[in-house]
Order: C-alpha cells, then sequence, then structure tokens
C-alpha cells in the first residue's frame, strides 16, 4: 500500500485513529502497572586467612591483608555453594520475590565476592540481602569442617561493604509498556486500513448496483462517454451511383455544384 493511499485512509477514518491513540496510552498504562518496578541492592563480602598463616602455612606475624592472594579457590568455591539450587530454594521460601547472583569482584585481586539482590520491594530487596550476609559465614564453616580442619586453621569471612536503601530500577518496567504500546498502535492503525478498503470497496459496490451496470461497446469502450463527445462534422455526402454503388461526395465538389448550377 502507499503512502498516500495510508494517509488517506487514516484521514477518513480520524476518529479511529483518535481511539487508537487511547488504546496504546491505556495499554502502555497497564503494562507498566503489571511489570512494575524492580529494586536492587549489592554488599561485598571479604574471604581471610587463618590467622597468622600465609598461603603456604607458615607462621607470620603482621597485617592479614598481605597475605589474601591464595584464597581465590575458596571465594570461587563458596559462590558454587551459596547459588546452588539447594541454597536458592531456602531464600525463596522466605522471599519469594528475590532473586540473586552472587560472583568475585574482577576489578581486584583479593578474594572479594559481590552479592547483588534484585527484588519486587524495598524491604523484601534489603532484607534478602541481610539474610544472605548472615549465612554465609555458617556456609563457609561447614565447607571447612567436612574437610576435618582444625578450628583455628579455618578461613573466615566478613562484610565489607552493604546497601542501607535499594536503588529503583524501572527499566523493565518502561520496556513493558513500550513493547504493549507499540504493538497496540501497530494492530490499530492497520486494522485501520483494512477496515477502510472494506468499507470503500462497499461503497463502490453500492453504487454500481444502484446506477447499474455501465453501457460497454463491443470494443470495452464507455458508451456513455462517447455519447458525451460532440460528432465531427462530415467532410461529403453519400449519393447514389449509376453502377448501384453509393459514392461519397466531398463537401467542396457540393458547395462548387451549386455555384455552378
Amino acid at each position: 500500500m502507499e503512502l498516500s493511499a495510508v494517509w488517506g485512509a487514516l484521514a477518513r477514518r480520524w476518529y479511529l485513529v483518535i481511539l487508537t491513540l487511547g488504546l496504546t496510552v491505556g495499554a502502555v498504562v497497564v503494562m507498566m502497572g503489571r511489570v512494575g518496578p524492580s529494586y536492587t541492592a549489592q554488599g561485598t563480602l571479604l574471604l581471610f586467612p587463618p590467622d597468622g598463616t600465609t598461603r603456604a602455612g607458615e607462621k607470620i606475624e603482621g597485617n592479614p591483608y598481605l597475605s589474601l592472594g591464595g584464597l581465590n579457590p575458596a571465594r570461587d568455591i563458596l559462590i558454587r555453594a551459596m547459588t546452588s539450587k539447594s541454597a536458592r530454594a531456602e531464600l525463596e521460601e522466605s522471599h519469594p520475590d528475590v532473586s540473586y547472583e552472587m560472583y568475585a569482584d574482577m576489578a581486584v585481586s583479593g578474594p572479594i565476592v559481590v552479592v547483588e539482590v534484585t527484588g519486587a520491594s524495598d524491604e523484601d530487596t534489603i532484607g534478602a540481602l541481610n539474610d544472605l550476609f548472615d549465612a554465609a559465614p555458617g556456609v563457609l564453616v561447614g565447607l571447612q569442617s567436612d574437610l576435618g580442619i582444625k578450628r583455628r586453621e579455618y578461613i573466615s569471612i566478613q562484610k565489607l561493604t552493604i546497601d542501607e536503601t535499594s536503588e529503583k530500577v524501572t527499566k523493565d518496567q518502561l520496556r513493558a509498556g513500550i513493547v504493549g504500546g507499540a504493538g497496540v498502535l501497530v494492530g490499530g492503525l492497520l486494522g485501520i486500513g483494512l477496515l477502510d478498503g472494506l468499507l470503500l470497496s462497499r461503497s463502490r459496490g453500492r453504487r454500481e448496483r444502484e446506477d447499474g451496470p455501465p453501457d460497454v461497446g463491443p470494443f470495452g469502450e464507455d458508451r456513455a462517454e462517447r455519447s458525451n463527445v460532440e460528432p465531427l462534422e462530415p467532410h461529403g455526402r453519400a449519393t447514389p451511383a449509376r453502377n448501384g454503388f453509393t459514392q461519397v461526395v466531398p463537401r467542396d465538389e457540393r458547395s462548387s455544384g451549386a455555384q455552378r448550377g
């Protein structure tokens, strides 16, 4: 369909265009209300080696931050344990509308675990984040106790940073509203175009039934149009000849014959 025909259809059915725009706005509002905003909060955990030990197990004195390089495997094992299906199912029992991710902080070389929680409300999101932070030390202790390690040799974990309030995110909400509104708008405009074509064809058929079929000649020409054309002035008149055939006398010869007569 040509662009001019589309604009013509929309101009003829302008009232349907207004109705479609109203439905589009309504669809955007409904979809954004159904999806709703989400809330996200984040925190970080830091693993510490046993007191006074290095990577090789040697006794040292001084700053424990200097011996963090060998704890990355323990960090990865902790992340795997806390993101397992059983761990997620346990959190969903108390926070059904919350999802979370745990991953290593690649911006630094130390054994830092990033905990990111997404929920449907600020309270639920912050509550789930705090529950994960409370559960992390126990999970780490359980992993080490299964190996028969002495208590004084346990790797410890502590809270590094944690958000006190969550951040409101409307990206998914806006995306849902745009998709819903675009679907209604496109579908409505296509429907207007189809309806306009159907109404025009019906109107054309009604006029043909009222006026009757067109008078068409043997060669497909419209006789009504030919009747409106003024006939050309004849160039001569037919006169009977002696041999029985009709002879056309030109107009100039008729006038000259009349003058001779």
